[in-house]
């Protein structure tokens, strides 16, 4: 349940960098590296990074992994 409700937190903040967070399904790489794929184009992804600031997660930055 945590890891759900992390996710649609991050994916909420995808709003923070210009995309519709409805557009992107998120899944962990690693313990903070994630990827962010568009829902309607699989093969565009962003490479996302994530840090802690007052215990709640937020993206550090977004990378195009691939177009």
């Amino acid at each position: 349940m945590k890891n759900e409700m992390t996710l649609e937190l991050l994916r909420n903040q995808l709003k923070n960098f210009g995309l519709n967070p409805a557009e992107w399904s998120i899944s962990r790489l690693q313990a903070l590296n994630f990827l962010v794929q568009n829902r309607n184009d699989e093969t565009f992804a962003l490479y996302g990074r994530l840090e802690y600031r007052n215990r709640k997660p937020q993206w550090k930055s977004l990378e195009v992994y691939s177009l």
